[in-house]
């Protein structure tokens, strides 16, 4: 995984999505993971999640927290989400450090060929 290509972003934010919770170290050092178990981890999700593996249809979506939401703090980076039915108010996109947003609160994207295109 040396120095990630902006290509596989994607694949990476999956992958760290799926490995988390199920306990990896993903600490990186030189753009690879430190931890043996990781890297193989890594590397069976790359083979089968590329291009001879088995894909999702469709794009995901991600979601950036505006500057001006009350959650602006909680972090400045993308993150995958979906959109949903809200389990309280108006609180329908699901995924990202607060569990929850309302649709103001964020912007949306998606990652294709590397580059992140701003939807709302």
């Amino acid at each position: 995984m040396k120095d990630q290509p902006a290509e596989n972003l994607e694949l990476l934010f999956a992958f760290e999505d799926w490995a988390k919770p199920r306990g990896y170290d993903l600490s990186r050092g030189t753009g690879e993971f430190q931890n043996l178990e990781t890297r193989n981890a890594w590397l069976g999700f790359e083979a089968a999640h590329g291009p001879d593996g088995c894909r999702p249809i469709g794009q995901q979506l991600y979601a950036l927290i505006k500057k001006s939401s009350e959650y602006a703090h909680q972090t400045d980076k993308l993150f995958p989400v979906v959109v949903g039915k809200p389990p309280y108010d108006d609180f329908f996109v699901h995924g990202g450090p607060g569990g929850l947003y309302r649709l103001r609160d964020v912007d949306f994207y998606v990652i294709e060929d590397g580059k992140q295109y701003r939807l709302s």
